[in-house]
């Protein structure tokens, strides 16, 4: 999605959810995190009033995806038990409200880099009440899980060379690069 057309969006959802009497609050932050691993510290959102009085008969669900993200590739926020989302119209995971309040567990994101989350109130009837960003947080890369391709080798003829050679990574669990390693002997087999 477009800058502009990200900034219309938010601005038409912040005029929408002004007029009515609901507002959302992150209450638990998501801290720094690992790739590829659930968050250590999983988010918590509060339905209130626009007084910031506690609402625990509202009934609804909360959904949250990347507000900011480093790059304008895909990357979606995961769920430990759901599929992993596979295009950008996957991306949002939800949980309903239970007594006013959402408290997130087993979300991840694999990539490291700086994001931000936004979390988006709907009522039971799937109408967008309120919309809320989370602090900025760092996904760093995590210990080494798993070996993974950055380059795929070529095809070629019998007893001559690949036109382009394999190259191989040490990753961790979201397939970042763990640089930390950079000695050992791999073996490559048929």
């Amino acid at each position: 999605m477009s800058l502009v057309l990200q900034t219309i969006v938010s601005l038409l959802l912040i005029a929408f959810s002004a007029a009515w009497n609901i507002a959302l609050e992150v209450t638990n932050q998501v801290d720094n995190a690992l790739g590829g691993e659930p968050f250590s510290t999983q988010p918590s959102v509060i339905v209130n009033d626009k007084k910031g009085e506690h609402q625990p008969s509202f009934e609804g669900r909360v959904a949250v995806q990347l507000n900011q993200h480093p790059n304008e590739t895909f990357e979606p926020v995961w769920k430990e038990g759901l599929a992993f989302p596979t295009s950008s119209a996957d991306t949002h995971v939800s949980q309903d409200v239970i007594h006013g309040r959402v408290d997130f567990n087993g979300l991840g994101i694999n990539a490291a880099g700086n994001y931000q989350l936004r979390f988006t109130l709907y009522d039971e009837h799937d109408l967008i009440m309120a919309t809320t960003v989370g602090d900025n947080f760092t996904v760093s890369v995590g210990e080494m899980h798993q070996l993974g391709f950055i380059t795929q080798p070529e095809s070629a003829l019998g007893g001559t060379e690949f036109g382009i050679q394999p190259i191989l990574s040490i990753q961790d669990r979201g397939g970042n690069t763990v640089e930390s390693i950079n000695e050992g002997m791999i073996t490559v087999s048929l």
